[in-house]
């Protein structure tokens, strides 16, 4: 509704729909409707409208982010690995100028074809038609220059040149009209002050500090951000380089009015700061912080604990949180990230259901329980674990999350929605209330570590449960997350947002946050949900971070995203970026193989006897050291996780027609792979006894009825229990199962000949410092009998279909007949 004839016209006129202060002194606008170049300078104001001063704009020009590669038969001669590929520096064009790239090449004589590729379209090209470039005889330097101006019309404008410029393509007019424009300023203004951007014939708007806050001026290296408690007194420190005013409100309790309200003074780099005399032990407090105009109230995103429901940070003493004997409790510590075997688990799923026989269910202290039981007498929890043989519990995210009401018992949520990063969920304690969530937290995982079981935490810095009502756009408007030169908040996530880790504090936020839970809680590693969003820059130090605190940390994720991501796409985190960075990737190439695309619930994989994976199973079996790892520890092998359907609920799905001792048996023949191949082995919790979840490929809200462990599963399937328990035990046994080297899996690892649609291949295991000298792995996934010839000499057979022995099952010479669907393993030792 407009309320005068003013705001109707103004709702006519063509917007300046945002505009961000990307650096001290240049702002770049997005418009309503295109602009023509050359602009004015006379007919651009920037107004400080706090001091009502305005500020000299020296020039309106274009600007234009994207990113251009060279493509055809120079990729090669320039240096790329492969056609098409845009993460080859030698074929991108570097930015030069604000709207000019370029790349410059020595080039034999010839005659070559080319195009350019952008990056919003790689599978096109721009022109459509290849380019013809004739070198002369003797060869030449040669320069290629292209200006994008805007990528929707296709106005551009391509050169290359030898010895004089040669225009390809000429601009469609000489006049340029759009969308984009780069306003250039005389001064730097305070980013404290609301600035107005104006445009002659175009409604004015607000310009928002955004990159600017990534200069020195505004990056604190301080240790203290949050709240640093002592008796004597407390300090608080918040960075909040926008904000005009930051003011502490104190409360002596969860609930009612501030007691105390104390003002922060502005401090170094951007940071607001203020001590606080006294002990304020157990007493809460919010900070209310006015920036550009708006009052908001926020939690501290560096707080340690919390009111019930995450309303309050709470000010605690930390040493007070530890249990008894915490100061010797230390991490999980094995010789090389190969000998993990990762169980993956919801801490409400393990325990929830009455055959569990824990007494703490759905909590924390459920992993403190010992000599439980399940139907049929079946050792159930932490017994369950030791008896299976994994040797780390992965636990869907912990993170205080925004999903449910910490008090009520009955709601549920994996937790992928994270609220505040530095304090456990509540939901999980005995009581949300107070300290119990963190006592607790660490006496699970001091149970865990006393068990030899390490603990990793699944964490998910790429996105938080909201944006605008999150504690960060409230105390730094739109600096934490990505947005576009709209002011739309990209969704590489896939669930709204994305944090924009590129960015100097927001990369520290991260960085402080994953050495804090390293520090305090003893925590053995991380798995990163959409790791790609987190960058490559960012990883990489927090793999130096965190090795530099404990050298045996697992740290691995996801390298892909969930949408569209804004970060630029040679920092995306993707499979083969990972490269000698001390961090493992997901790899859903073997997944895929073995039971068919997850996207495609009746598709066969290798397992249910589908073809045409073989290649991609033996990629997975040598650690994928000649497909996109540098080591067998980057590759994290796995057929199923909490995404997607349970292994039991695919399989079933893929031919319903199958019968269960069918299905059992390409259900073993999955982890069978999976323990046996080099790399990391991981599986989801309760797959051991056959876990479903009716066939629901998306359970994060599915609640109890869905997700819990039903313990009678493992009473009535316990033989597929012992089989996977011989795997992992056969895997964790016998280090040729397990070379950590690239050098070793191709000096000790050999394909064989088989049969069609099988996979045979020999471990030389005396030269990995193995008990056996020579060890055979056999798949053959076909439903008939299928015989293999073996290498000279008399072998032993230690595991069969749904066999895996601690002594020799048979014996075989010259050829061994290896069941349907099934997995062999036989060794020899030196005669």
């Amino acid at each position: 509704m407009y309320t005068s004839l003013n705001a109707i016209e103004a709702a006519k006129q063509p917007q300046i729909i945002n505009a961000y202060l990307e650096s001290e002194q240049t702002i770049v606008a997005f418009l309503s409707d295109p602009i023509t170049l050359p602009f004015s300078t006379s007919g651009a104001t920037v107004t400080d409208t706090t001091t009502g001063q305005r500020i000299r704009v020296t020039s309106v020009d274009t600007t234009q982010d994207c990113h251009a590669v060279l493509v055809g038969d120079l990729q090669h001669l320039l240096g790329a690995r492969g056609d098409w590929n845009p993460a080859d520096d030698a074929t991108l064009l570097k930015k030069t100028h604000a709207n000019l790239y370029q790349l410059t090449g020595t080039l034999p004589a010839g005659h070559y074809s080319y195009k350019i590729a952008l990056d919003d379209d790689w599978d096109g090209a721009f022109p459509t038609e290849n380019i013809s470039l004739v070198v002369p005889f003797g060869g030449a330097r040669v320069t290629f220059s292209y200006v994008p101006f805007d990528l929707k019309t296709r106005q551009q404008k391509l050169c290359d040149s030898i010895n004089e410029p040669r225009e390809i393509l000429p601009l469609s007019s000489a006049r340029l009209q759009i969308n984009l424009v780069q306003v250039q300023l005389d001064e730097k203004p305070d980013v404290t002050h609301t600035l107005q951007l104006a445009l002659r014939g175009y409604h004015q708007g607000d310009v928002i500090p955004r990159n600017v806050l990534g200069g020195e001026d505004y990056t604190y290296y301080g240790s203290d951000l949050g709240n640093t408690f002592s008796r004597e007194a407390t300090k608080f420190r918040l960075w909040a380089p926008t904000a005009s005013d930051v003011q502490l409100l104190l409360y002596d309790s969860e609930s009612g009015s501030p007691t105390k309200q104390v003002a922060l003074e502005r401090s170094e780099k951007g940071t607001w700061y203020t001590e606080v005399t006294g002990d304020l032990e157990n007493w809460y407090y919010l900070y209310q912080v006015t920036a550009h105009g708006s009052v908001q109230i926020a939690v501290d995103p560096y707080v340690y604990a919390l009111a019930v429901n995450a309303t309050r940070g709470m000010i605690i003493d930390l040493e007070k949180t530890n249990p008894a004997g915490w100061e010797q409790d230390s991490y999980q510590k094995l010789a090389h990230p190969v000998d993990a075997v990762i169980y993956e688990i919801h801490v409400r799923d393990f325990s929830i259901d009455a055959s569990s026989g824990m007494t703490n269910k759905d909590k924390y202290l459920a992993f403190t329980e010992r000599g439980t039981k399940g139907p049929d007498n079946v050792s159930t929890g932490v017994d369950s674990l030791k008896e299976l043989g994994v040797t780390y519990v992965q636990l869907l995210p912990v993170e205080d999350f925004g999903s449910v009401d910490e008090t009520d018992p009955h709601q549920y949520n994996w937790g992928y929605d994270p609220r505040n990063y530095n304090v456990p969920e509540g939901a999980y304690a005995s009581t949300p209330h107070g300290t119990a969530r963190i006592t607790e937290f660490k006496r699970m995982i001091q149970s865990l570590h006393e068990s030899q079981l390490g603990v990793v935490m699944d964490v998910v810095y790429n996105h938080t449960f909201a944006i605008r009502i999150s504690d960060f756009d409230k105390i730094v408007p739109q600096y934490y997350y990505r947005t576009d030169y709209s002011g739309h908040y990209t969704n590489g996530s896939g669930v709204g947002n994305e944090l924009a880790t590129e960015r100097p504090m927001v990369q520290k936020f991260v960085r402080d946050s994953l050495k804090y839970w390293v520090k305090e809680y003893h925590i053995d590693g991380f798995r990163f949900d959409l790791m790609a969003l987190l960058g490559v820059d960012t990883m990489r130090k927090v793999s130096q971070d965190l090795h530099a605190i404990n050298p045996h940390v697992l740290l691995y994720g996801e390298p892909w995203t969930g949408s569209a991501s804004g970060l630029f796409w040679r920092q995306l985190l993707i499979r083969g970026k990972q490269k000698g960075m001390g961090v493992g990737v997901f790899n859903d190439n073997i997944r895929n193989s073995l039971t068919g695309s997850v996207f495609d619930r009746t598709a066969s994989g290798f397992v249910m006897g589908g073809t045409g994976h073989v290649d991609a199973i033996k990629k997975g079996v040598a650690g994928s050291i000649d497909d996109f790892t540098e080591a067998p520890d980057e590759t994290i092998n796995y057929v199923t996780s909490h995404d997607n359907m349970t292994l039991w609920d695919k399989i079933t799905a893929s031919d319903e027609t199958l019968s269960e001792a069918d299905r059992i048996k390409m259900d073993e023949l999955a982890q069978a792979v999976v323990f046996t191949a080099q790399g990391v082995a991981f599986m989801q919790g309760g797959e051991e006894f056959l876990r479903t979840k009716d066939g629901n490929d998306n359970s994060y809200n599915a609640g109890d009825e869905v997700n819990h462990f039903d313990w009678s599963r493992k009473a009535k399937y316990k033989a597929v229990f012992d089989y996977y328990s011989g795997l992992i035990h056969l895997r964790t046994s016998h280090p040729a199962f397990r070379m950590t080297s690239a050098d070793a899996i191709r000096s000790n690892l050999t394909f064989l000949e088989s049969p069609a649609n099988t996979v045979q291949f020999l471990l030389h295991g005396d030269a990995c410092s193995d008990t056996w000298d020579k060890i055979i792995v056999i798949y053959n996934p076909n439903n008939i009998a299928t015989t293999f010839n073996l290498p000279e000499g008399s072998w032993n057979v230690i595991a069969n279909q749904g066999q895996v022995s601690t002594t020799v099952i048979s014996h075989a010479t010259g050829i061994v007949v290896a069941p349907a669907i099934s997995c062999l393993i036989l060794y020899q030792n030196k005669q």
